[in-house]
């Protein structure tokens, strides 16, 4: 029985690794042709708060 198992489970994994290899999946992916290249064309991902690193100092 459990070699029956091992069976199943090596054949899920390389239907698994091949459907990965092939690039299947079960949601239709779109991409996108005008992405942003810069910050320019894109002003809203720039966050300057990242830019600083900000930390607790402690006490009152």
């Amino acid at each position: 029985m459990s070699k029956a198992f091992l069976v199943y489970g090596l054949l899920i994994l390389a239907a698994v690794g091949f459907a990965q290899y092939r690039g299947f999946s079960f949601n239709s992916v779109s991409e996108l042709k005008n992405v942003p290249r810069s910050v320019r064309d894109n002003p809203g991902s720039y966050r300057s708060v990242y830019g600083v690193y900000h930390h607790y100092t402690g006490g009152k």
